[in-house]
């Protein structure tokens, strides 16, 4: 298994994007009792705290699509807020609506979505390398007593080694960074999660914990509704 970088100080974040990246395209290893739980249709996880109000989570599940088909799942952002229970809006943004929101320093998520409320969807920068960036805008509905959080992400793509990183930009999260990675498997494809949080509350180890089990759960299902879905040839004239 690939044990989570949980305990790394964070010196700077460019840094840790790399180092981090790094850690988790290695290849994947697990244990024969993971092995046996994947295979069985679960969701095999861990759940650690970190410095301060900061947890980290790791997960992986096997999915019978290709792993072409879940690395189009997972890059599709803009779906998200149709597949996820818990996202209500999520965005590709411009650089110019990305940097009014950091360097204005905005707050009021319902100013922000006013923001690109008539931008076109899809945008995206590609480098020279042909790994391609999006600033993603996303809110989520959280339990009560927690209210609505949002976040804006740069969240950059490797086509070749499928792997999805992203990391913090703004938003009222403290702290949110992590990785998706697609490994082939004989089966069809395992989806790996890691990421690092911080609500910047007390109980932010305990929510965490009710995600892996309710929400992550979740995250997957919908996954593979959307894997479903985005491998069914669409009729004529859709």
């Amino acid at each position: 298994m690939i044990k989570p970088a949980g305990k790394i100080s964070i010196l700077a974040i460019s840094g840790l994007v790399l180092v981090f990246a790094a850690a988790v395209s290695a290849e994947l290893k697990l244990t024969a009792e993971q092995w046996a739980q994947l295979r069985a249709g679960k969701i095999v996880k861990k759940v650690w705290k970190e410095k301060g109000t900061q947890s980290g989570a790791w997960s992986v599940r096997q999915f019978k699509y290709s792993p072409e088909t879940m690395w189009k799942v997972i890059s599709s952002l803009e779906l998200y807020d149709e597949y996820m229970d818990r996202t209500t809006v999520s965005r590709n943004l411009d650089q110019k609506t990305r940097d009014a929101i950091v360097n204005q320093k905005l707050t009021d998520p319902e100013a922000i979505q006013k923001l690109f409320s008539q931008m076109e969807p899809g945008f995206r920068v590609v480098s020279p390398d042909g790994k391609w960036t999006v600033y993603s805008y996303q809110r989520n509905k959280f339990p009560w007593p927690l209210v609505d959080r949002w976040i804006l992400l740069e969240i950059t793509h490797d086509d070749q080694t499928m792997l999805q990183t992203w990391r913090r930009l703004a938003g009222n999260i403290k702290e949110d960074y992590g990785s998706w990675q697609v490994h082939p498997d004989k089966n069809g494809a395992l989806c790996e999660n890691n990421f690092h949080i911080d609500l910047d509350i007390p109980a932010t180890g305990a929510f965490v914990s009710f995600g892996t089990e309710v929400s992550l759960p979740a995250t997957y299902d919908a996954f593979d509704k959307m894997a479903k879905d985005l491998s069914t040839p669409k009729p004529a004239g859709h």
